[in-house]
């Protein structure tokens, strides 16, 4: 009998709310089995697609290239997300599992639009408004996504944003697996995270994020029971970051503004640009125009340097202290780290110092994107055939779930960075 292997991730989940899922009726009894890693250290930034990203594939964002939520387009207002699998330059578990011979499922997970497996259900990100959500989910699927799909899922657009779209992947997860039975399924489920963007990072509203989840899994389980694959299938829940509690916002492009780097017409769009700070919430990444000109490179550097109080700014790295210490690389000259309760804004209209605003994620009460050794930390659950019970590790590494996925289902992901978390795993 193959193996079966449930892959979800809860986005934002911290090792606190392990105590919240024990008390539910669908992930409680699953719990119950458990190993568990309360303390998982993510990669840098702390971004919903780069961890995702390092999820998937077992490395850090220097290889797979994804370096924060929207990759950097100059001169654009709204920059378009990660959303492809081709800007993942890593080899990723769905992909080789299916080489394998394992039949794959990913549903709404971040990065993988146009991935080489047999089902691909991709929502639209949050970023689309409401009208463009349908046409985006089909452009992103394959033909898993009949009309009949469509029409079975369609009950959860009547719900509001977040609820809606975990309802979608609940109902999507339940209709592939009565029609298909897949070996390998990777979910994305997002309401922790917008609860504590909303509310803050240990606010009491979170038992109720997680009451609406248990209903969702419920969904997915009760369809496990009635094809008898519940009692075959691993369950894997990670989490992609924790979040830090805000109080603040910090506009460095107006620095640049002012010092004759960056121009912006009477409307507030940008015209020209020399150097730009593109938030990534806690942390942002600077980009000068003509990095091989080390004047202006130095000459940035200074600025910021010269006005650490004014923007907030804990630590700046290099291009190279950064890919050194954390394995972040790219197009960028500096990463800048924001002080505690502050993040780094994105209207360049704004004032140096703004009030939080829950209207977007990199500014909300509570938000990511920081260095790993910050704040509550993501934790990592795996129940189910190959895996010990009631183990407890002290640490692991997000690049470790794919790597250790791949090891229950017994194939090895020879490129990845992180390693099989051996110690909670059957021999």
């Amino acid at each position: 009998m193959k193996k079966k292997l449930l892959l979800i991730s809860l986005d934002a989940m911290i090792g606190k709310d392990i105590e919240i899922l024990k008390t539910l009726p669908t992930f409680g009894p699953i719990l119950e089995k458990a190993s568990i890693v309360k303390c998982v250290e993510t990669v840098y930034p702390s971004m919903t697609y780069t961890a995702h990203a390092s999820i998937v594939s077992g490395t850090y964002p220097d290889k797979h290239g994804v370096i924060t939520n929207e990759k950097f387009t100059p001169l654009m207002t709204q920059a378009p997300w990660y959303e492809l699998r081709s800007q993942n330059k890593a080899q990723i578990l769905p992909e080789l599992a299916k080489e394998f011979g394992y039949t794959t499922f990913v549903n709404s997970w971040p990065t993988l639009v146009g991935a080489n497996v047999d089902y691909l259900v991709q929502r639209a990100g949050i970023h689309y408004p409401k009208e463009e959500q349908e046409s985006e989910i089909r452009k992103n699927s394959n033909d898993v996504l009949t009309q009949e799909m469509w029409d079975y899922c369609a009950e959860a657009w009547t719900l509001p944003n977040y609820y809606s779209t975990d309802k979608f992947s609940a109902l999507a997860s339940k209709y592939v697996i009565h029609h298909y039975q897949p070996d390998l399924t990777l979910m994305h489920m997002t309401l922790p995270d917008h609860y504590r963007h909303s509310y803050g990072v240990l606010s009491e509203k979170l038992v109720d994020a997680y009451k609406y989840l248990d209903d969702m899994l419920a969904i997915v389980v009760d369809e496990l029971k009635a094809n008898n694959l519940y009692e075959q299938t691993t369950f894997v829940f990670c989490s992609d970051h924790g979040q830090v509690d805000i109080h603040m916002s910090v506009n460095a492009n107006k620095l640049l503004i002012e010092n004759g780097l960056l121009t912006i017409d009477k409307e507030g769009k940008m015209t020209d640009w020399k150097a730009y700070v593109q938030s990534s919430g806690v942390s942002a990444h600077v980009y000068v125009k003509d990095p091989a000109n080390t004047d202006l490179v130095s000459e940035v550097y200074e600025l910021l340097n010269k006005n650490r109080e004014l923007l907030c700014i804990e630590h700046i790295f290099t291009r190279e202290q950064v890919k050194q210490t954390y394995h972040l690389d790219g197009d960028f000259s500096f990463v800048l780290e924001s002080k505690t309760g502050s993040s780094f804004g994105f209207n360049i209209l704004a004032d140096y110092r703004n009030p939080i605003m829950n209207e977007d994620y990199r500014v909300s009460r509570g938000t990511h994107g920081h260095i790993p050794s910050k704040g509550e930390q993501p934790c990592l659950i795996l129940s189910g055939p190959g895996v010990l019970e009631g183990k407890e590790l002290s640490v692991a590494k997000v690049v470790d779930i794919a790597p250790t996925c791949a090891a229950i289902l017994g194939f090895e992901m020879p490129q990845a960075d992180g390693r099989v978390l051996r110690e909670i795993l059957v021999d």
